[in-house]
């Protein structure tokens, strides 16, 4: 069997996020027809014992596993050191209140705090984590594949007699470019920026031979950025599609809205603040009555100005069951950043649950407007979108039932598990 490396940021497991599932879908599919190695980073004692979980349920899987050491450094005066570590936390604290200083009476500008521009440039991986990962992959491996944009910069060191793979789960010069748009009052060193982060990452990319993009819009756009130089495949993420959907319908007659997602990433960050300071006034103004309930971790300062100007948000923390969370709900996707699969939406069309999403939020998910779902890009479009599907039981009944139906023609699990073999297959043949 052909031997294949994956090497991610993250340790897949417990199944509690929509790419950790996808993840060990492909994997629990791939160990039975491949030689199948994992290097992982673990970084607390958690991790480490979720690892030994998995192992329990991949025994025919390999894990090289990096742990960083202490270094001991030796110091002159141990005492002074201590205190210049406190000294420089304190300034830091103090410069970063200082950049975060707004005009009295203004809003938080939570896109200018949390822009990915600025961290989308290279920036040095541990130096052992490098070392570990340059010499476990010259273990002979015929595939190399490395997982989202954080380890996109390991293409520099793979071997270059080995078939490598890059899957771009979100193409982060799209997203830098939504997140420009929205900026308010952009200035010169923000496109500057942009385009620097902009080629490092095409440069980045084309140091592997092959890409994997989640859908095919996305595929096509980085087919464009790379040229015809790079092979660059379509191949989503695999989620569980239970045989039944779990209950059945029922109808959001309360006027209660959901949204799922962790405030750490930010396209889920700006979809609540967007909908607490744009949309929310506009269901006001039609005389709409509601309650927002946001599940996941929400915790930040930002968590508590946003419920100031949005009463009606009510932070849920951790939901064990996804579905019985949303059921007699209207979910909102009212996402304005980035790329790929929406696992939410998913999360909705499984729980037999109507949503209300922007243009962007469906994005790769081939869904059309009024009949798998409604889609708004204004803060007045979405609004009316609300409470139209809100005063309409039939509707929303319909498109539960179509976007279930049409979801599970588009993304049968087992045709996808198949569509990533058959590409190392033909890398394989092609090879030959």
């Amino acid at each position: 069997m052909a031997k294949i490396l994956f090497i991610i940021p993250y340790v897949p497991y417990p199944l509690d996020s929509g790419g950790d599932q996808a993840f060990y879908n492909m994997v629990d599919y791939l160990r039975h027809k491949m030689d199948v190695s994992l290097l992982l980073w673990l970084t607390s004692a958690g991790q480490v014992r979720d690892v030994e979980a998995l192992k329990k349920r991949w025994d025919n899987v390999d894990f090289f596993l990096y742990q960083k050491k202490e270094e001991q450094l030796r110091v002159k005066h141990p005492r002074y050191y201590r205190w210049l570590q406190k000294v420089q936390a304190s300034v830091g604290r103090k410069m970063r209140r200082q950049l975060l200083v707004r005009p009295e009476g203004g809003e938080q500008d939570l896109l200018r705090e949390r822009t990915t521009l600025n961290i989308s440039l290279f920036s040095r991986l541990d130096k052992g984590y490098v070392d570990y990962v340059y010499q476990v992959a010259r273990k002979g491996f015929d595939f190399i594949q490395v997982e989202f944009y954080e380890l996109i910069s390991l293409g520099y060191l793979l071997p270059p007699d080995v078939q490598t793979l890059f899957v771009h789960h979100e193409l982060r010069y799209i997203r830098n470019g939504n997140e420009l748009s929205l900026l308010k009052g952009p200035v010169a060193e923000d496109h500057m920026v942009f385009n620097i982060a902009k080629d490092f990452e095409r440069s980045a990319l084309k140091r592997y031979k092959h890409v994997i993009a989640l859908t095919e819009i996305d595929r096509k756009l980085l087919q464009d950025l790379l040229g015809s130089g790079t092979q660059v495949y379509a191949s989503p993420a695999v989620v569980h599609i239970p045989e039944c959907s779990p209950g059945s319908f029922t109808g959001a007659s309360t006027h209660r809205l959901t949204f799922v997602g962790t405030e750490g990433h930010f396209p889920n960050m700006d979809a609540v603040n967007w909908f607490c300071r744009e949309v929310a006034p506009e269901l006001r103004s039609r005389n709409f009555s509601f309650t927002f309930e946001v599940a996941g971790d929400w915790y930040s300062s930002a968590v508590k100005s946003l419920q100031k100007v949005c009463p009606e948000m009510k932070v849920m923390g951790y939901v064990p069951d996804l579905s019985a969370f949303l059921k007699g709900s209207i979910a909102l996707v009212p996402v304005r950043i980035g790329s790929g699969m929406r696992m939410k939406i998913l999360d909705a069309v499984f729980s037999h649950v109507p949503f209300v999403t922007t243009y962007k939020g469906v994005e790769g998910i081939d869904f059309r407007n009024g009949e798998e779902c409604l889609m708004a890009d204004t803060a007045s479009g979405f609004a009316d979108s609300i409470v139209r599907l809100a005063g309409d039981p039939g509707l929303q009944s319909r498109l539960v039932a179509q976007s279930e139906q049409r979801l599970r023609s588009l993304y049968n699990p087992q045709e996808m598990l198949e569509r990533r073999w058959n590409i190392y297959q033909k890398i394989l043949q092609d090879k030959e």
